[in-house]
């Protein structure tokens, strides 16, 4: 049986959640991962990768390490450009062992800020980030776009957002992302709350654009009723509470593209506003629900919503439904294992 190497980050819960789906379908795959998630997804399986703290000893273990994976496993996927040597020498090893390797880019990681301000992106995440976001995700525009070049030239395939293919020279496969249906319940049980309450529960303000967000709902409170709720880095038990107690999900209104929270809100049946970039807009099914808003039309689109709160429950139906269609972590799993292994 052929084996799939997961490494070395956990973001958004992506390595936990792909591993859970390799394991559905029946491929043996392991998920080494660094550290705990800065908002406690789980770990469960996983394997710890943990580095000594001598530079000298960094060098001896992962060289050991690499070497014993090598051996070990026929196909490598790597999330957000961390592999095992700095420098990607382990991707030119790998291709001459005629090992399968993916690199799948989540963001930050590979966006080039300069870049978001061609004619066809009018929001970005990157026109409103702040220098503390910019050290906590590593964002060194002059260094990144050079390791990204690197890794284009050295690894198999590229998974990247639809959203963030200006930043590449070569072509990339977009795959959804994976969401364990087991972790949600069965059967919904919706609040009976005595006034809307909306949920905006951002990972980072300027990121996700809640200047806008909040804005609108100031005006709004002027016309309606109704409890605005904003939660910040919550840990993700915390997060799933504060959305089944909400009847509306706000997410992002500047990235252009959607992550694991819409996700995460649609399987408890909510209705989720989202901005999606015209072109990413465009490449979805046609039964995707998201509630398409940026910072022009957050309040007109809030202000329909709140005007038509019967349609919520209908909408929130139709997301749950369309998140098991297309983001079912098996499914997602038998996508990555005919990208890898056939």
């Amino acid at each position: 049986m052929k084996r799939v190497f997961i490494g070395f980050s956990n973001v958004a819960g992506y390595a936990t959640r792909l591993l859970k789906g390799f394991d559905e379908i029946g491929i043996s795959a392991d998920a080494y991962v660094e550290g705990k998630h800065v908002f406690d997804y789980s770990t469960e399986h996983l394997k710890s990768y943990n580095l000594p703290k001598s530079r000298w000893m960094q060098r001896i273990y992962t060289r050991w390490f690499f070497l014993k994976c090598l051996f070990k496993y026929d196909a490598f996927l790597f999330i957000s450009t961390q592999t095992f040597i700095k420098g990607y020498k382990d991707l030119k090893i790998l291709r001459f062992f005629k090992k399968r390797t993916a690199m799948i880019f989540t963001g930050c990681d590979v966006q080039q800020p300069e870049m978001t301000y061609e004619d066809h992106i009018p929001y970005s995440s990157c026109h409103n980030c702040t220098v503390d976001y910019k050290k906590f995700v590593g964002c060194y525009p002059e260094t990144k776009i050079l390791r990204t070049r690197k890794i284009e030239g050295l690894i198999d395939k590229i998974v990247n957002d639809r959203a963030l293919r200006n930043v590449l020279q070569r072509d990339s496969v977009h795959i959804n992302q994976p969401i364990d249906i087991k972790d949600f319940p069965k059967i919904i049980v919706h609040p009976n709350n005595p006034i809307p309450v909306i949920l905006h529960a951002p990972s980072n303000y300027g990121y996700k654009g809640t200047k806008f967000l909040i804005e609108a709902i100031k005006k709004l409170k002027k016309e309606f009723d109704f409890e605005f709720r904003l939660v910040n880095n919550v840990k993700l038990k915390d997060l799933y509470i504060e959305i089944n107690k909400a009847d509306l999900v706000v997410d992002q209104l500047i990235q252009g593209w959607f992550g694991m929270l819409p996700l995460e809100a649609m399987m408890y049946e909510k209705p989720v506003i989202c901005y999606m970039r015209e072109d990413v807009a465009k490449a979805q099914p046609a039964d995707n629900p998201m509630i398409n808003a940026n910072p022009a039309t957050i309040f007109e689109v809030l202000k329909d919503q709140l005007r038509n709160p019967l349609l919520w429950r209908e909408t929130g139906i139709a997301g749950r439904k369309y998140v098991i269609k297309y983001h079912n972590a098996s499914l997602i799993a038998g996508q990555y294992s005919d990208l890898l292994l056939k």
